[in-house]
């Protein structure tokens, strides 16, 4: 039988030979000795015919296990498709609940409309019915809640009704059932381990913006809601994490822009000597590079970092940590670039965004903005017209591997198009950062792996992403 290169081969130099890694079976091989090179530089170019006999027995067949070889006329992306298509089925349930567009502080660069609309108590059993029906035609016998706004605790109530309802519903199902919280982290109640237990919160984001007088002058609390005239939200935020990190998991996501990058380094010393990375939970850092995330924050352009200034900065941040504290990309949340078995939930079939405003999103960066929405889930909110939703049937017919970049590009098992937000909205710039993160930091993922790094240096060109 004839056997070919994958597409999804990469080579990673090491001192002492190639690491060869396949984007889609996730398997890396060392190869060694004075043919290394060569090999792995033939495995991971144009595609390549292999006969029965062209390759040593032993390596023909690892080689074939891992999946850096494949049957002469395999479709390699019809295979990819079928993974998608199967995901979108049976990733985890997640429904965001945006409880109130409101919010206390006035961030800058904040993307969303402050407004009174708010998820009111009458909305309860449209959501615990929505949710009810949903969790008895799955497989997986799971519910997870995510508290997003504006500032969601700013609702409480809700909260509070809310989560008491949708944890009957997961229990009556016999649904496991967990929440996460995302927020500012000044407007929390004071007993949040109460808080964390009553909700089965299991993860909480705060964000930051720097240090105490970046993160003060560019997280101001908005005119009525400072709780005193000298407030500081970067206080209060810290003062949260502390307490939180007796019960629950903590992402600080630290936000990053032109001005304020010189803090990240300083921050995270300040996290190390209040011991926030060696409690019972530890906090993890995630760096976000702030961005244009919808038409109003275009403004952001001017400010934010290129790609390749935001991980250079990723990059020193490792360095200067060494292992003293988690850190966390995006793009690779487990470490180590796995390929896709899940989706985005903007993706997944059953999840969902439910509006302050009644109405159904599919991506919570989309919230507010109403000719984005894709339905109608609340009574106040109808009746709708689908034909006011076109939206809807965009979001049901993607698949990454029908895009014309992404079908020949050699990251799509651990990349699946990035953010579906951006094919959505036609943003070419965001598109190409995310190849451009991939060319710039895979061998580096792969390597890490094993404890070691790739040669000084090296990154994958297009060539290595587009193969003809």
């Amino acid at each position: 039988m004839w056997l070919v290169a994958s597409r999804y081969n990469f080579r990673v130099p090491i001192g002492d030979g190639d690491l060869l890694y396949n984007a889609n079976s996730g398997a890396v091989l060392k190869l060694s000795g004075p043919d290394a090179e060569a090999v792995s530089r033939t495995l991971c170019g144009p595609v390549t015919g292999y006969g029965p006999d062209s390759l040593p027995d032993d390596l023909r067949e690892s080689l074939q296990s891992g999946g850096f070889l494949v049957p002469s006329g395999t479709d390699e992306v019809q295979g990819i498709r079928e993974r998608y298509l199967e995901a979108r089925g049976v990733t985890p349930f997640v429904v965001t609940l945006t409880t109130t567009m409101n919010c206390n502080l006035g961030c800058y660069y904040c993307y969303e409309s402050r407004t009174g609309e708010q998820l009111e108590s009458d909305d309860v059993g449209a959501l615990e019915r929505w949710v009810g029906d949903r969790l008895r035609s799955r497989r997986d016998r799971s519910l997870h809640v995510d508290w997003y706004g504006g500032e969601p605790l700013l609702n409480l109530e809700f909260i509070d009704a809310a989560s008491i309802a949708l944890q009957e519903v997961a229990q009556r199902e016999t649904a496991r059932y967990s929440a996460s919280v995302i927020s500012n982290g000044t407007a929390w109640p004071v007993d949040v381990g109460a808080f964390v237990a009553a909700h089965k919160v299991r993860q909480v984001q705060i964000s930051f913006d720097g240090l105490q007088d970046n993160h003060d002058s560019r997280r101001r609390y908005r005119k009525d809601f400072a709780p005193g005239p000298d407030a500081s939200s970067f206080e209060a935020a810290v003062r949260l994490v502390d307490q939180l990190l007796d019960f629950v998991r903590v992402d600080v996501r630290f936000n990053i822009d032109r001005r304020n990058q010189a803090d990240l380094m300083p921050f995270v010393e300040m996290a190390d000597r209040r011991g926030w990375f060696s409690r019972k939970f530890r906090a993890v850092i995630q760096p976000a590079r702030l961005a244009s995330y919808s038409d109003r924050s275009a403004f952001m352009r001017r400010y934010e970092l290129t790609a390749t200034e935001f991980d250079t900065i990723r990059g020193e941040l490792r360095t200067a940590v060494r292992g003293r504290a988690p850190i966390e990309e995006s793009e690779v949340p487990d470490g180590f670039p796995v390929p896709r078995t899940s989706v985005c939930a903007a993706l997944a079939r059953d999840s969902f965004v439910a509006g302050a405003d009644g109405l159904h999103y599919r991506c919570g960066l989309q919230v507010g903005e109403k000719h984005r929405a894709v339905g109608a889930w609340a009574q106040r909110a109808l009746p709708a017209n689908p034909a006011n939703f076109p939206d809807a049937a965009w979001w049901d017919a993607f698949e990454p591997t029908a895009q014309p970049t992404c079908s020949r590009c050699s990251f799509l098992p651990i990349c699946w198009g990035g953010c579906p937000k951006r094919h959505l909205e036609g943003d070419r710039h965001a598109l190409d950062e995310q190849g451009a993160y991939w060319r710039t930091n895979l061998a580096r993922l792969v390597a890490a792996r094993f404890g070691v790094e790739p040669l000084s240096g090296f990154v994958y060109g297009q060539s290595d992403q587009f193969r003809v």
